[in-house]
């Protein structure tokens, strides 16, 4: 492993030891360290690429319990626990969604692609959002029984004036 890929990994899983043992004030100091990052630390699409490789893997193990031929579905619900179109969350999250989607199907270039969209974002705010719906997912999945089918993906709320029309 490349010494940025190493660092990536070792980040992403401290992501989600936090977010698992509920220490919400390391996790945000974290969140925002990591989108604000310089060159010292690894970049931001390392680390989300890592966060949905991980999120990838927890998938592919439950969807060899599909019949062949049967479609891996992810199901999307809003902060009020309505199913959401892709196409409704905000740019950056809706690219998580379709880097997930291509990643679980193998694409490797079109989940690069919808990684690098997510992440090139100028706005910290939009960059803070896409790493923490990559961890909420990524630790929701793998904390959630492994028969549970299709997985659920909760989206953070919004913050007024940010949705899609």
């Amino acid at each position: 492993m490349k010494p940025t890929t190493e660092r990536a990994h070792t980040v992403a899983r401290d992501l989600l030891s936090l977010t698992r043992s509920g220490e919400a004030d390391r996790l945000a100091s974290a969140l925002v360290s990591i989108a604000t990052s310089s060159r010292r630390k690894p970049a931001l699409d390392d680390v989300v690429g890592r966060l949905v490789d991980t999120f990838s893997l927890a998938a592919k193990d439950r969807r060899r319990s599909l019949r062949i031929g049967e479609p891996f579905t992810l199901r999307l619900r809003d902060h009020a626990g309505m199913t959401v179109r892709p196409d409704r969350l905000e740019p950056g999250v809706a690219a998580i969604v379709r880097a997930i989607a291509a990643s679980v199907r193998d694409d490797r270039d079109t989940c690069a692609d919808q990684i690098g969209q997510a992440c090139e974002n100028a706005d910290l705010d939009q960059r803070i959002r896409v790493l923490a719906h990559c961890v909420v997912w990524t630790t929701d999945l793998l904390s959630t029984d492994t028969t549970a089918y299709p997985p659920v993906l909760s989206c953070l709320k919004a913050p007024e004036g940010n949705s899609p029309q």
